[in-house]
């Protein structure tokens, strides 16, 4: 399944979409295969993206939107199941453009306009769905529970962490940082009576390097520049450094995976809803060279190690399962495949069958012993009346949906596996396992499905598939629902 990236990045206004961009694309392969859609994008943009496995699809260089999207939805509507935006001037007519031909997706950080797309994710802390102007069926997700960090970050949050032996800080004010904050921070921080040294990055859209070069051959041996790191050699800095001084984007939340003391500059008004978080939880403090942490944060290992543990209770590097599932979810009706049941699932099946909720469920409660389940199993698959089939999503099984035939009417029992419960599931692996069993052109005049009356989720799900209430219960079954479906 393939989908475009939609972010721009230049001096004029920084690398962060593309960055967190570059982050959710590498989450989300091998999975999804990612392209990218750039105005003019510089040739070491061009290879940042090719190098993340991703295409790119070049621009030309305009401020009509609305016809850009328009271009994009003709062009490529078929070839792409969905879009993801990150930018300013992707509004909320750039995104309707979108929607006859695919499943929309978009980064957010200041939620100012109204959203029509399919699903928004807000890393920034503190920001609930009913800040939000939205459609009823847009989902927000929102938190640094789905923070998009690249995979060092991710896997260094789940290191352990001590004071580094050197005095090390980190200075990085984004990519670009089009108003130079990086110059006048070297300088205060040059005034401090400590002895450090400073580890400065900037990126490739960084057009001040010429001051920046000029400072650091002022003060050899204590301030070092470092130009366009991978995200590899990113982490391996961090890790170096005792703290670090960087806008509250997602280079911040880089740092807080890595974890140490942090101070904040914000750089851009869209930083203002993480630097709010940051600030509140105490996982970072505003930048001052007054401020009074900083000989704390540099050499107190006690208050290291205290603010690696809040910054973790925050960043567990799991972000990566929590957006797939978000992905997954939206295209959950394209994934979901249904086969028949083979000898070899028996024991899937069994370890279904005596999950507690699904013995809660069932007319029969009590657990089934294998041996038992063993001898059902294998007649039910010779059971020219019996049809068992077994839902799955990328080849990994989901549920299971079995049809019972007698006297021209066939009784559905399905259940799902628990880690897959609460996504809307049940309706989808209904109407596949229907239309799969429709296609089997057998004499079959309806579907029925028996539900318990406190199984508010089966309910929903036959409702959902058109079925009914049918007025005459079952005969051996007369406290229970039954719900119809012709086909």
């Amino acid at each position: 399944m393939q989908l475009l990236f939609r972010a721009d990045g230049n001096n004029k206004i920084g690398l962060g979409h593309l960055v967190r961009c570059l982050a959710l694309a590498e989450m989300l392969q091998p999975y999804y295969q990612c392209a990218f859609a750039v105005q003019e994008p510089s040739e070491a943009i061009i290879q940042q993206v090719q190098n993340s496995g991703c295409a790119v699809i070049e621009l030309p260089a305009t401020t009509n939107y609305l016809a850009e999207a328009a271009y994009l939805a003709q062009t490529y509507a078929g070839k792409f199941a969905g879009v993801i935006l990150d930018g300013y001037y992707f509004g909320t007519d750039y995104q309707r453009a979108f929607r006859p031909f695919f499943k929309i997706f978009c980064l957010d950080d200041l939620h100012t306009i109204h959203f029509v797309a399919d699903a928004v994710v807000n890393p920034a802390g503190n920001v609930a769905p009913e800040n939000y102007a939205k459609e009823v069926y847009t989902k927000v997700f929102a938190g640094p529970e789905y923070a998009l960090l690249r995979k060092p970050f991710l896997a260094a949050a789940a290191s352990s962490r001590t004071l580094p032996a050197e005095p090390r800080v980190l200075v990085n004010m984004g990519g670009a940082d089009p108003a130079n904050f990086t110059v006048p921070v070297i300088h205060q921080l040059l005034q401090q009576p400590l002895d450090f040294k400073t580890e400065v990055v900037v990126g490739s859209a960084y057009q001040h390097l010429t001051s920046l070069e000029e400072l650091a051959r002022k003060h050899a041996g204590k301030v070092s520049i470092h130009r366009q790191l991978s995200a590899a050699a990113m982490c391996r800095l961090m890790q170096a450094c005792r703290l670090a001084v960087l806008p509250p984007s997602t280079v911040a939340y880089e740092w807080c995976s890595v974890g140490g003391p942090l101070f904040l500059i914000r750089t851009a008004e869209n930083q203002k809803n993480i630097e709010n978080f940051l600030v509140q939880k105490e996982l970072a403090w505003p930048y001052s060279e007054h401020n009074p942490l900083l000989p704390g944060a540099f050499s107190d290992p006690t208050f290291f190690s205290g603010q690696v543990r809040k910054q973790r209770f925050y960043f567990d590097g799991q972000s990566p399962n929590r957006i797939r599932q978000v992905f997954d979810q939206l295209f959950y009706p394209e994934l979901l495949q249904v086969r028949r049941a083979q000898l070899n699932d028996l024991q899937l099946l069994f370890h279904w069958i005596n999950d507690p909720l699904v013995r809660q469920f069932s007319l029969n409660p009590e657990p089934i012993p294998l041996v038992t389940h063993t001898a059902w199993f294998q007649y039910k698959l010779s059971d020219k009346n019996c049809y068992i089939f077994i839902a799955e999503i990328r080849q990994e099984p989901i549920g299971m949906i079995r049809f019972d035939i007698h006297q021209g009417e066939a009784i559905i029992s399905y259940l799902i596996d628990k880690n897959f419960r609460g996504k809307g599931l049940g309706t989808l692996m209904l109407s596949a396992g229907i239309l799969k069993f429709k296609n089997l052109n057998l004499p079959v005049k309806h579907v029925s499905g028996l539900v318990q009356k406190e199984n508010t989720a089966s309910i929903k799900a036959f409702t959902k598939v058109g079925f009914s209430v049918n007025p005459s219960p079952d005969k051996n079954h007369p406290h229970v629902l039954k719900f119809t479906l012709p086909i």
